[in-house]
């Protein structure tokens, strides 16, 4: 591991890191937010009105934090995020980002805006390059040309990002009339991808767009023929929707606070959702994750696993493939610590026994 790297002592640390190296368009695209920035606050404050409650004397040994998401075994349940611009935040990419996790024995979804083309992220570290994420900016065909492409690739799941049918007001990253740059890491969509990248990402930027609905998601989703997630639910209602169109996990995300502001922090919606379809599918969750104690409070109120972006981004940002590793080791750490200090040692007693409202 790099010494720039070994430096990193938080996830606060990494941020801090990557903001000294990138510039401002590139630092704003990975740390800013919608409107007023007020749901990127609120996923952060959300953690801070939960306390932990420690049971002593349990004679556990080490805590087993193992798992499984989407059916692919991750040694903890905490996942990298999908997020654009990989080489723009450091030339390891997500090549690097995949390796890192690789080497803690989890998971990154892959996003569909890298500079290499998915098959070569693949390829890179087949163990931890298992989901990959696609929006719904194009039509059935496009769907069907991406997913098509993941499943040979080795992908075992998709993630299927539905709060996104157009950029949200980011004022800061992405100002009206100005085509950001940033994120145009175009590796899977060369002039023999078959999709026309104008037309598909012009949509993000234009109100108009493919009319997708549930009903449409899950004849796309079938014909590709992986188990995918839904991510960018934000209530009960849509939960039950993704269940219904036959999603294996449903994945609690406000997009970093990037797409509609004010909306609610994920953490305040978990347990709507886990009531809604929790015994039926895995909830994920991601939004204002920066510790080991965060990824444990989402555990206790119903999460399968927790994803991180920009922490991971940070990491990329502050020294590439080792930084990410870094952020990785650190979060790990956290969590396998924290739960040492509650008494629980496995992750079905992450209950609701251990957390608390705060006062």
């Amino acid at each position: 591991m790099t010494d720039d790297a070994t430096r990193l002592r938080s996830v606060a640390d990494a941020a801090a890191a990557a903001r000294a190296r990138l510039d401002d368009e590139a630092w704003h695209f990975v740390a800013g937010g919608a409107g007023d920035e007020l749901t990127l606050e609120e996923n952060r404050a959300a953690f801070c009105r939960w306390r932990l409650r420690p049971r002593s004397l349990t004679g556990m040994g080490p805590p087993d934090t193992t798992t499984t998401v989407l059916g692919c075994p991750v040694a903890f349940p905490l996942l990298v995020a999908p997020f654009a611009g990989d080489t723009r935040f450091h030339p390891d990419g997500y090549e690097g980002v995949v390796r890192a996790c690789a080497e803690h024995g989890t998971v990154a979804v892959v996003p569909e805006l890298t500079t290499a083309p998915l098959e070569t992220v693949a390829a890179a570290a087949p163990d931890a390059a298992q989901v990959f994420q696609l929006s719904l900016l194009g039509d059935e065909a496009d769907f069907a040309l991406l997913g098509g492409r993941a499943a040979a690739a080795g992908y075992r799941a998709l993630c299927v990002t539905v709060d996104a049918p157009v950029v949200g007001v980011r004022r800061h990253t992405a100002p009206f009339g100005v085509a950001p740059t940033t994120h145009l890491t175009l590796g899977n969509f060369g002039p023999d991808s078959g999709i026309d990248v104008v037309d598909y990402f012009g949509h993000a930027q234009r109100l108009d767009r493919p009319t997708w609905t549930w009903a449409r998601l899950a004849d796309a989703t079938a014909a590709v023929g992986l188990p995918f997630a839904v991510k960018g639910i934000l209530g009960a209602e849509d939960a039950r929707a993704a269940v219904d169109a036959g999603a294996a996990a449903v994945y609690v995300s406000n997009h970093g606070g990037r797409q509609l502001d004010p909306a609610p922090a994920t953490l305040d919606v978990l347990a709507e959702v886990v009531a809604e379809v929790g015994d039926e599918v895995e909830v994920l969750l991601d939004g204002g994750v920066t510790s080991g104690s965060d990824v444990v409070i989402a555990l206790a109120l119903g999460a399968r696993a927790v994803l991180i972006g920009r922490g991971a981004a940070f990491g990329l940002a502050a020294a590439g493939q080792a930084g990410v590793a870094r952020v990785l080791a650190l979060l790990e750490h956290e969590l396998r610590t924290t739960m040492t200090l509650l008494g629980r040692a496995r992750l079905a007693e992450l209950d609701a026994s251990a957390v608390s409202p705060a006062p």
